[in-house]
């Protein structure tokens, strides 16, 4: 096995372990986010809240107005009641009567608006609470579905990584340093494939000295330009 391929196939593995710590980390990430359950129980929260004051509302208005009507009751009792004979009275009376039928009348439209508003904001807090229900049930759905992906990506990562010490067991010693090396000093992509005259990681031409040493399989050759090691393939 040429020298170049072996730290070619490292190269391989490397990447993909990569690409699964980095998955298994959004999988870790996204299964630790609840934002869109957190929100809507805020909403539920302040539904709840306008719900209660609204009804609150509801039962002071109700009360105003059957107090109201109890007033009515009571100065028509006396108007008509045949106790009071004396004219001025009973036009004060009258005039008092009037007046509280004309505050019922306020306070029944007032009613009327807190019962209408019970009524939105009661249609507004189950509509919230259906969207709770329902975020939920996505977050849970969701969930079941990232712990299965993360179950298997631990699988296969510790499949691949013991797959990655075998090959780095069969690498001699100091191109496994020059690979490491470059690894941490190109965002870990230190080999890089031949493609089409060029070095496929950064686009660099080879000239045709280079290339012909990279086909070599007793030696390691690096790109003029990034320093990465040349496969041929």
């Amino acid at each position: 096995m040429s020298r170049p391929f072996q730290l070619y196939r490292l190269q391989q593995l490397d990447t993909q372990i990569d690409g699964m710590h980095a998955r298994l980390k959004e999988t870790e990430s996204a299964l630790a986010d609840d934002s869109e359950v957190s929100l809507s129980r805020e909403k539920l929260a302040q539904t709840n809240t306008e719900l209660q004051l609204a009804r609150q509302n509801l039962r002071n208005a109700e009360f105003e107005t059957q107090q109201q009507r109890i007033k009515i009751e009571q100065t028509e009792a006396t108007l008509y009641g045949g106790k009071v004979h004396n004219p001025k009275e009973l036009k004060d009376l009258e005039n008092e009567a009037a007046a509280l039928k004309r505050q019922l009348s306020v306070l029944e439209d007032r009613q009327l608006e807190s019962m209408e508003a019970e009524e939105e904001a009661s249609k507004c807090q189950r509509i919230i609470a259906g969207e709770l229900d329902a975020a939920l049930a996505r977050h849970q759905r969701r969930s079941g579905e990232l712990n299965q992906e993360k179950e298997k990506l631990e699988k296969d990562l510790k499949r691949m990584e013991e797959e990655r010490r075998v090959a780095a067991g069969s690498t001699p010693a100091e191109d496994l340093t020059v690979y490491e090396q470059l690894r941490q000093k190109r965002r870990g992509l230190a080999v890089a494939k031949v493609t089409d005259r060029a070095c496929a990681a950064c686009g660099s031409t080879l000239n045709a000295m280079l290339l012909n040493a990279a086909r070599s399989p007793n030696q390691l050759n690096m790109c003029d330009h990034c320093g990465r090691i040349l496969y041929l393939g």
